[in-house]
């Protein structure tokens, strides 16, 4: 799994600047740090990648 770095792109769609949401969502004993990109004028979707991945008992980061 490849991680992404949660940082300002220049948007494909509008050429404006662009800062991610960072969202988390658990799944199969893990949470899923996310990050995704959307366009502010047009509000469509850039990208979207996993920042990290953390244990949901411990919190703890695991490598992938």
């Amino acid at each position: 799994m490849q991680h992404v770095q949660p940082k300002i792109i220049t948007s494909p769609i509008s050429g404006r600047p662009v800062s991610p949401r960072i969202t988390e969502r658990e799944y199969a004993g893990k949470i899923y740090i996310e990050a995704v990109w959307t366009d502010p004028a047009s509000g469509y979707f850039i990208r979207k990648g996993v920042v990290k991945v953390l244990d949901s008992q411990t919190r703890e980061e695991i490598e992938m």
